[in-house]
């Protein structure tokens, strides 16, 4: 998996060391590009920070639910028609964390298999649990399987008995009961299996509605990760790449990064000008224009 693959609104945690003292960082995944990870933006003192130097990142990914753990080559403001953001980019793939210590949810329904796409070795069997990692299946003792082989599981599950269908690899054979059983793994988790997840979670931990935690409401000053919701996401991404493009050639004169004893102090800091203003604040001014002149027009019949 790459930096760019991460969903939209991922935690993510950028742990670096300046004048040799460790820092944290938290910040939110917008979403991934060519050359990295869009993050909202980070500030002290109200200007961008800037990581040149290798930083170790931690990311709880959205869209599975797992932790991701990697050295950034660097972490830079940069700017687009939609405001200023942060570049984390990373030369390396990215691998979860503890996946084998992924939590486990017991299924027992039966369904049916079948090796490498061959039809013709369907068999039953019992789908004993399943994990954000894989699954484990009990199978009969006429089954022919061995490690490594390709199968194909379908089961259904629910009040409505939706239907399920995995493509998962075979890493181990174990016995449970005294019955062979094949331990599965999944390396592309697809969204029937994340909502099944889901709902397992909630019937063990119970609905996140009714636990008690109270979302705090986006406000208007905060930026959302989806930019422009009046296009689609790949839209955006291919507008923000064009921008990112125009970053890679320096403007005449553009103020260098300067090292000093203290790199924290905001004189050294490399920032990023706010103008023009982002379509936003545009849209924000707008409105209040709007209202100003709404008052105004309500003044002048009061008058009359």
């Amino acid at each position: 998996m790459n930096i760019n693959d991460i969903a939209a609104g991922s935690e993510v945690k950028i742990h670096a060391s300046i004048n040799q003292h460790n820092v944290v960082l938290m910040t939110e995944a917008i979403f991934g590009v060519n050359s990295g990870l869009l993050v909202k933006p980070m500030e002290y003192f109200g200007k961008y920070m800037q990581f040149l130097e290798p930083s170790q990142i931690q990311i709880k990914n959205k869209r599975d639910g797992r932790i991701y753990k990697f050295t950034s080559t660097s972490v830079t403001p940069v700017k687009t028609r939609y405001g200023n953001f942060h570049l984390i980019r990373c030369n390396s793939e990215l691998e979860p964390e503890n996946s084998r210590k992924a939590e486990r949810f017991y299924l027992e329904k039966l369904g049916v298999f079948r090796t490498n796409g061959n039809s013709a070795t369907i068999k039953n069997c019992i789908v004993h649990d399943i994990s954000m990692r894989g699954m484990s299946i009990i199978i009969d003792k006429a089954s022919r399987v061995k490690v490594g082989d390709k199968i194909e599981i379908t089961f259904r599950y629910g009040e409505l008995l939706h239907q399920y269908e995995v493509t998962a690899t075979v890493v181990r054979m174990f016995s449970v009961a005294d019955r062979p059983a094949l331990g599965c793994s999944i390396s592309n988790m697809n969204v029937d299996l994340i909502g099944l997840l889901n709902t397992k979670k909630s019937e063990k931990y119970g609905d996140i509605e009714n636990s008690g935690v109270v979302a705090t409401p986006i406000r208007e000053d905060i930026i959302p990760t989806d930019l422009n919701p009046d296009i689609s996401k790949q839209q955006q991404i291919v507008e923000v790449e064009e921008d990112l493009a125009r970053q890679l050639i320096p403007e005449k004169g553009a103020a260098r990064r300067v090292s000093s004893s203290n790199p924290l102090d905001p004189a050294n800091l490399e920032h990023i000008s706010r103008e023009p203003k982002t379509l936003r604040e545009q849209r924000k001014e707008a409105r209040m224009a709007e209202q100003a002149k709404a008052i105004e027009n309500l003044l002048d019949l009061h008058d009359v």
